[in-house]
């Protein structure tokens, strides 16, 4: 699959990807739309300024453990692909 992904300041690239897998605890979401917010425009325009967001390009996300290049975009809609059993969420 395609993805748009930052690898550094002014530097987004459509590359090829896996498609994901969900680990445990986790729901697959087919992105039918997605938007940038303030905040990823400020990566794109300036760099790295929040490692909670994009990690720098020495280390690791301490939350997610991602390095750059990352597909930013969390301002989405989507479709549920897959559920965790007991979730209370549904294909569809």
């Amino acid at each position: 699959m395609k993805a748009a992904q930052f690898f550094g300041r002014a530097d987004i690239r459509v590359v090829d990807v896996p498609k994901p897998e969900a680990r445990e605890n986790e729901a697959v979401v087919a992105v039918e739309w997605c938007g940038i917010c303030g905040s990823d425009l400020s990566e794109y325009q300036k760099g790295n300024l929040s490692p909670l967001a994009v990690p720098p390009p020495e280390r690791p996300n301490s939350a997610t453990g991602e390095v750059l290049p990352v597909t930013m975009g969390h301002e989405f809609a989507g479709r549920i692909v897959s559920a965790p059993a007991g979730s209370g969420l549904e294909p569809g």
